[in-house]
């Protein structure tokens, strides 16, 4: 790359790095709901763009003011970056210490660039913690991302941390000490370029994966309850419809719960509709615990509940329905009155029309439940 002018890179990725933080602010601005992490990644580029400037203006301003400005807003950018990430994907951010990390490097490098000046020890001191902090970054990404923007976002990161780490190996071998960021040399142009090249591809990464998270709210607001978490109706059903396709081509048993709490509209009009909402909201969640993984929990309106229970035959079905109204029964909770729930038991079998005759014969044994006396569960 000895062709390429190395300002007119820096000049470019300025550019870049401006518009994209012009995008990632008006994104998070028009956001349906506030995102962690998205504020850090909206301020990264803007960090990087204003390295540049200060790269740019090499031989112009004093030599320590533009190493000790440009590279701390590089760093700064890319640690924005991270932290962004960190937050985006709820993890702990130990921003102190990392801050302190790059403090104590720029001091290093502000004696390499003072008192003995020597550009291959600040490109080496540099390369390698910013390698650090970009190893860090993709395996977070790697651990806790989800998607193909999480993975391209850590390929990105692990390329970057390559160069850098190679620049720092050959920064002795190649480099005099009185070399300069600008020096026209292919290993230097590659460096410049990495960097300045990542901020877009890492603000892209944010993009990318903020859709993505953005989709999966969505989603999930389109398939759960928005009181309770549970399923909505329309989805149970589908997943109802599922199982009973496995049943039809492979004859795998599933079972299906209809759950109603009693006395419910005492409930309300004795305590009041939010509480109310909290019986319905801790109903799920004990609810929830009692089940296994592969099995599905769906409000089926009011204060009636589904579950299907894939894999499941009729007398570990009626087992799991008296166990979930064991456990509703015995549970206490502050401010929130005792309550306990009717529960029909239905396991498919041959004559059954679909999944929808499945849950009429699960209502017929819930309406038995509450003839009987209720707070118990009937098998049909």
């Amino acid at each position: 790359m000895p062709h390429v002018d190395p300002r007119s890179i820096i000049y470019v990725a300025g550019l870049t790095g401006a518009v994209m933080a012009v995008v990632l602010w008006g994104v998070r601005r028009n956001l349906p709901v506030a995102m962690p992490g998205v504020p850090a990644w909206s301020m990264a580029p803007l960090l990087c763009a204003a390295s540049t400037v200060f790269f740019s203006l090499d031989q112009r301003l004093p030599g320590f003011v533009v190493m000790l400005a440009g590279n701390a807003l590089l760093m700064g950018g890319l640690g924005l970056f991270y932290f962004g990430s960190l937050r985006f994907w709820h993890r702990p951010c130990p921003w102190r210490s990392w801050t302190a990390a790059g403090a104590a490097l720029l001091a290093a490098m502000s004696y390499f660039c003072w008192f003995q000046p020597d550009f291959r020890a600040r490109t080496m001191l540099f390369a390698v913690g910013m390698a650090a902090c970009n190893f860090a970054h993709a395996r977070l990404l790697q651990r806790h991302g989800k998607g193909f923007s999480s993975r391209l976002t850590a390929i990105v990161l692990a390329a970057l941390c390559g160069v850098s780490v190679l620049r720092a190996a050959t920064t002795f071998w190649l480099d005099a000490p009185a070399s300069t960021r600008f020096t026209q040399m292919p290993m230097q142009q590659l460096y410049a370029v990495s960097f300045h090249l990542a901020a877009l591809l890492l603000s892209i990464g944010g993009l990318l994966m903020l859709s993505e998270r953005v989709r999966f709210e969505f989603e999930h607001m389109a398939s759960h309850d928005s009181l309770t978490g549970a399923l909505t109706r329309r989805t149970l059903f589908q997943t109802g419809e599922r199982e009973w396709t496995r049943w039809m081509r492979h004859g795998r048993p599933f079972s299906v719960l209809l759950l109603d709490i009693d006395r419910f509209k005492s409930i309300n009009d004795q305590w009041g509709h939010p509480t109310g909402d909290k019986v319905l909201q801790g109903c799920t969640a004990l609810i929830a615990s009692r089940l296994r993984g592969g099995d599905a929990l769906g409000r089926y309106g009011g204060e009636e509940f589904i579950v299907v229970l894939g894999e499941t035959d009729g007398a570990a079905a009626w087992m799991a329905a008296e166990r979930i109204r064991q456990a509703l029964e015995q549970h206490r909770a502050p401010d929130i009155p005792a309550y306990t729930a009717s529960i029909g038991v239905a396991t498919v079998a041959e004559g059954d029309a679909g999944f929808g005759s499945l849950l009429k014969r699960a209502d017929m044994g819930l309406y038995q439940a509450k003839a009987a006396g209720s707070n118990r569960s009937v098998a049909q």
